[in-house]
């Protein structure tokens, strides 16, 4: 008779747009493979999940990508089937970065009715990353930012080396009221509790911070009607020249409109031409794309994903096709 295979701890990665998710994950990974655990990467994004997907796709064996809205309501059953699919293995851990407008208590509500996840996927770990120079500085998207960090179990502080120790401490303070229950964690410590989990998962006493199973024992749930804010958003995606000047790059993401809160892509620079590189401009300003190089070919031809509240895509296409030919233009 086979031996029923042990649930796998999943981590449920949460927080606005351009909080860090992806960064954390990207430090997270080589520390659970160096512990023997075996990651199974869940990557939902707008549009096009598949350019985060790889550059996680050497730190891991599988990183799956599920485009499309919110895995908490429009994509829930696509992520479902996945899940459902993934193959058992010793020692299996599953982390599902869930875009930045998710709202965590209705895709927990979803994950833990399911009879079939239920029994396959726990403790269900919910962290929260939060972006301390931009906390709660996000208009009338603070409410979603506020849900995102009320139902963390574990929460990641990211740019604090931006930032004056003041603003640190008063954020911390925000959260320790709003969210007393919850552990401040890192890639390293994290890494670690997971591996802790792998072989102590069931000696788990129930209501323990981990699991979210008993989430509305645990915690103060506050009213979802707040979720209605992240429908306003949408992507658009522009596609790039085969090369692309960094200093032209860096023009065209600096005169965007301030309704694109967030822009991530693949690219090809005229400098370094035998490279390809993933860029992001989050809502600084004024706005700094953060480039890195890639390891292997993008999934993706050069493009980017505009991420905002009521995007006009025929106007910024037009703006981002205008723009490069006048560079091109002067250049020659």
């Amino acid at each position: 008779m086979k031996t029923p295979a042990l649930p796998a701890p999943t981590v449920l990665l949460v927080g606005f747009l351009g909080s860090g998710k992806t960064t954390f994950l990207r430090n997270l990974l080589p520390l659970l493979e160096a512990r023997g655990l075996e990651p199974f990467v869940v990557i939902n994004d707008y549009q096009n999940a598949k350019i985060d997907a790889s550059s996680l796709k050497f730190l891991a064996k599988e990183v799956i990508p599920l485009n499309g809205n919110c895995v908490c309501c429009d994509s829930i059953h696509e992520l479902i089937d996945t899940l459902l699919a993934m193959p058992e293995k010793p020692n299996r851990v599953v982390l599902i970065e869930a875009n930045g407008t998710t709202d965590p208590f209705s895709l927990i509500e979803h994950l833990v009715a399911h009879v079939q996840l239920r029994a396959k996927f726990f403790p269900l770990i919910q962290v929260g990353v939060i972006d301390i120079k931009r906390w709660q500085n996000r208009a009338w998207h603070n409410d979603l930012e506020r849900l995102q960090a009320e139902s963390a179990s574990h929460l990641v502080f990211t740019r604090l080396d931006s930032e004056q120790p003041e603003r640190i401490a008063r954020v911390r303070s925000d959260l320790e009221w709003m969210n007393p229950r919850a552990l401040e964690t890192g890639s390293e410590k994290f890494a670690g509790e997971l591996a802790d989990l792998t072989t102590a998962w069931s000696r788990m006493p129930d209501g323990e911070v981990y699991s979210l199973v008993t989430a509305k024992k645990k915690f103060s749930l506050a009213p979802r009607q707040h979720h209605h804010l992240s429908h306003g958003f949408v992507a658009v995606q522009i596609d790039l020249p085969a090369k692309v000047a960094g200093s032209a790059l860096t023009a065209w993401l600096r005169q965007l409109p301030a309704s694109v809160l967030r822009v991530k892509g693949v690219c090809q620079l005229s400098e370094l031409p035998d490279l390809n590189f993933i860029f992001q401009r989050t809502d600084d300003t004024p706005p700094q794309p953060t480039m890195f190089p890639l390891l292997a070919e993008p999934a993706v031809p050069p493009c980017a994903v505009l991420i905002g509240v009521r995007l006009d895509q025929t106007q910024l296409q037009e703006n981002a096709r205008a723009h490069f030919e006048e560079i091109v233009t002067a250049a020659a």
